[in-house]
């Protein structure tokens, strides 16, 4: 991120923790996985843990939203046996957010 100067193409670790309370919820049903995968840029963190280091409020960001952002992506766009899974099997999936 910092070495290529993509700063612009990430939303940033503020707005990673908002979206990871909002796709964490067990009553939400939109998903945002193709939002993080575009234009949030999730791809571009690489999880150095920087933000969680200077954080005002000592919020684990790295760990309890990252992360677990990024193995959502993961899951859905490459992991091959889920994706054939979905493919096949037409699970319930959730509403794409706007």
């Amino acid at each position: 991120l910092r070495a290529h100067d993509l700063k612009s193409a990430f939303y940033g670790p503020r707005s990673m923790v908002r979206i990871a309370s909002l796709e964490m919820h067990p009553k939400d049903v939109l998903d945002r996985r193709p939002l993080l995968k575009g234009n949030a840029g999730i791809g571009y963190c690489n999880v150095t843990k920087c933000c969680t280091e200077v954080c005002p409020e000592h919020i684990h960001i790295t760990d309890n939203a990252i992360i677990p952002l990024k193995e959502r992506v993961d899951d859905v766009y490459f992991d091959p046996v889920r994706s054939l899974m979905n493919r096949l099997g037409g699970r319930f999936r959730k509403r794409p957010a706007d």
